[in-house]
């Protein structure tokens, strides 16, 4: 067994063994850790940054392609919603899909879908304003394709216009939501860093927000991506 003196200095070197930080080694590691924060973080943001335009990018060059296919397939036709680029064009009465100018899909035209032409999942019955992806900048991308006239009076860089106007140039694909900032991250990606002005990199290009007045600082509640040209 042990003496009194034994297990007294057996007990007060264990404690010595099991002693914590000093605050002179705490303070060393919170300030390491403190750099290094200081040295990611930045990168990481930058990072994240860099994310949010590249994927509207990728997002609108995937439907473009997409477009494109269906109307090698489905010629002479445009898509009427990017939900016919997932689903086969309904021809069932009561429930008819129609081209981007107003018009039925015929059974001939539907037959000739190769679908589905891009990589995402859409109900059927998806509404013209319904959301058919979120992209970067959580801004929303919506199912209806428009007819665009670049050369439209409303607005300078042109506007979108009714259904079946022979005047349109463009079927464009709307993006709700973008900030100012946001539209110019994207905008730089898909049309340069040579759109110098507010109104240059929104009236011209394939990014466009037709507006009466172009600021920078504005958001972007309505952003039209020219995919593919009318026919």
């Amino acid at each position: 067994m042990w003496s009194p003196a034994t297990f007294l200095s057996f007990h007060m070197s264990s404690q010595k063994q099991r002693r914590g930080f000093t605050l002179v080694e705490t303070v060393v590691t919170v300030g390491i850790i403190a750099a290094l924060a200081a040295v990611v973080y930045p990168t990481v943001v930058k990072q994240f940054d860099a994310a949010d335009p590249t994927r509207v990018a990728e997002d609108l060059g995937n439907i473009r392609t997409g477009l494109e296919a269906f109307a090698v397939n489905v010629r002479p036709q445009l898509a009427g919603d990017l939900e016919d680029l997932i689903n086969r064009p309904i021809i069932t009465a009561g429930t008819l899909d129609s081209t981007s100018t107003g018009a039925v899909f015929t059974a001939t035209e539907a037959a000739a879908w190769l679908g589905p032409y891009v990589a995402l999942s859409a109900l059927p019955t998806m509404g013209q304003n319904d959301t058919v992806a979120v992209t970067g900048f959580n801004a929303r991308v919506m199912n209806r394709v428009n007819n665009y006239d670049v050369t439209a009076a409303a607005f300078v860089g042109g506007d979108t216009v009714p259904l079946g106007d022979v005047t349109a140039d463009f079927v464009a694909v709307r993006i709700v939501g973008l900030s100012g900032a946001a539209f110019n991250a994207a905008n730089q990606l898909i049309d340069g860093p040579t759109e110098a002005d507010a109104t240059t990199r929104r009236s011209s290009g394939r990014l466009r927000c037709p507006a009466a007045v172009y600021t920078d600082n504005a958001p972007c509640l309505n952003a039209y991506f020219l995919a593919v040209p009318t026919r």
